[in-house]
């Protein structure tokens, strides 16, 4: 093999790569000074083309800036319209003496949360006045039959706070929503207070209808469910008798005019002596 040929078969060494790129290096950076120069000369015979670039730049500028506010004007009109998010406590309905009377006594005596347990009152006074039924009795009913839980079920199928046949009793249920409504409380409240109504009125007293609602047929299957709801409501109207105010008490009896009383004698000082002389006295 000749000598070219080898020359030709070795690889370039490091030294001449190294050459090859400095030498490219130098023909881009001639280029470059060369467009530099050459744009330097354009704009130097072309000034109103500097002045055009000018003012393309100034109000390239001015609109970002312009931009810029904008999109900050936006952002703290948006901050300002959302409302500040507060950490607030739960507010409670708006109670009476009377009821929050109650309401504090039931909470203690089941162990219910204050609030949940006047959101409880504040429903039986409401169906009560509507129905024309005692919220007493109806809280009552609720104490006796679930203590509060409006998540309770029996084993016939009985569900919520007043415990009412939801199955049986769907067309009361149907104005919310079906019987899954029997464990919303205000829902099962409702139409335990209608149940409990008619079964006053179909019974003849109070004791009858109580024994109709739990589905007794008589004093002796009914297992003292009448005697525990009828405790439970007159220790409930003992709250609240005691917490109403009492009547103002009578007015106190007038003084007694005072007598008037005699002026105090005068004294006179003469050069001598001292004369008291006492006022004229009426003669009887």
């Amino acid at each position: 093999m000749s000598n070219a040929s080898q020359a030709q078969a070795q690889p370039p060494s490091w030294r001449t790569l190294g050459a090859e790129v400095l030498e490219w290096t130098h023909h881009t950076l001639m280029m470059v000074g060369f467009f530099v120069v050459a744009a330097g000369a354009y704009l130097y015979m072309h000034p109103q083309t500097v002045l055009s670039l000018e003012q393309g730049v100034t109000q390239w500028v001015v609109a970002r800036k312009a931009a810029v506010e904008e999109l900050q004007a936006l952002g703290q009109q948006a901050a300002a319209a959302e409302p500040v998010a507060e950490v607030a406590m739960p507010v409670g309905p708006q109670l009476n003496h009377t009821q929050m009377a109650v309401a504090n006594w039931l909470s203690r005596r089941y162990s219910i949360a204050p609030l949940a347990m006047q959101e409880l009152v504040s429903s039986a006074w409401q169906v009560g006045k509507q129905e024309h039924l005692d919220p007493t009795l109806i809280l009552a009913v609720m104490a006796v039959e679930s203590s509060f839980n409006p998540y309770a079920q029996s084993a016939v199928g009985a569900t919520g706070l007043m415990q009412v046949m939801a199955n049986v009793h769907r067309d009361k249920f149907a104005p919310y929503g079906g019987p899954r409504a029997s464990i919303d409380p205000m829902a099962n409240v409702r139409v335990g207070a209608l149940v409990l109504k008619d079964a006053i009125a179909r019974g003849g007293s109070l004791q009858a209808g109580l024994r109709m609602y739990v589905g007794a047929t008589s004093d002796a299957t009914e297992g003292g469910y009448a005697a525990k709801v009828m405790a439970e409501q007159a220790r409930l109207a003992q709250i609240v008798a005691s917490s109403k105010p009492a009547p103002n008490a009578p007015m106190t009896a007038a003084a007694p005019e005072a007598k008037p009383q005699p002026p105090a004698p005068r004294v006179e000082r003469t050069a001598q002596a001292v004369v008291v002389t006492h006022p004229a006295k009426r003669s009887v």
